[in-house]
């Protein structure tokens, strides 16, 4: 299953005020890099005293910034890079929001299920921004039995670079009840890995 996560995770920055904590968070942790990705993750408490999973990406796309907007936005190629995703739908709210529907398979012991985002998308002078949160919607999914991941709060920052573009992902996300971290972290830090390295290639191949 993919995470987006889009999937999945969000988030996170003190400027973020929707994802400020009660203390003072600790640092990230540098979970894994490598062909220009960088994975950081780290626990943080939130105003409502639940602990969340925090996780940033650092990206350096060989792309210009216009393929990265396009991609992100694009119903077409949701497919191509959310990993493990059983579909992956747009629907247009106004010029610049959408709401996004995605389907995961998730391996053993989690269940697959379903997550809506509401999207807005942000332009200014030296970055876009793109801000999503969970969504109540069920347009491509009513009357359906399927599990709904919800809390997810996060924004892509894309940033023209001289010859490249530099894509930020940031996600919070509450974790699996139930199920204890030693099994779920390697599926979601798995997953999280597969997918941006997809969205990545799918970007420089377009």
């Amino acid at each position: 299953m993919k995470f987006i996560l889009f999937s999945i995770s969000l988030y996170i920055f003190s400027s973020f005020s929707i994802f400020e904590s009660r203390h003072m968070p600790p640092e990230f942790e540098l979970i894994k890099e490598g062909n220009g990705l960088s994975f950081y993750e780290r626990w943080i408490n939130m105003e409502d005293g639940t602990k969340s999973r925090e996780v940033k990406f650092i990206i350096s796309i060989k792309a210009p910034y216009e393929n990265v907007i396009e991609v992100l936005t694009k119903e077409k190629y949701g497919m191509l890079w959310n990993d493990n995703t059983l579909a992956y739908k747009i629907k247009s709210t106004g010029p610049q929001s959408w709401i996004s529907y995605m389907r995961y398979s998730f391996p053993f012991p989690l269940s697959d299920r379903e997550c809506y985002l509401k999207n807005r998308l942000e332009e200014g002078k030296e970055s876009t921004k793109i801000y999503f949160n969970s969504s109540n919607s069920r347009i491509f999914s009513e009357g359906e039995e399927m599990v709904q991941m919800t809390g997810l709060e996060g924004r892509w920052i894309v940033t023209k670079k001289q010859g490249y573009t530099l894509l930020r992902y940031h996600i919070i996300s509450v974790p699996e009840k139930g199920l204890p971290r030693w099994i779920v972290d390697p599926i979601i830090r798995r997953n999280l890995w597969n997918t941006m390295q997809n969205l990545k290639q799918t970007i420089e191949k377009i």
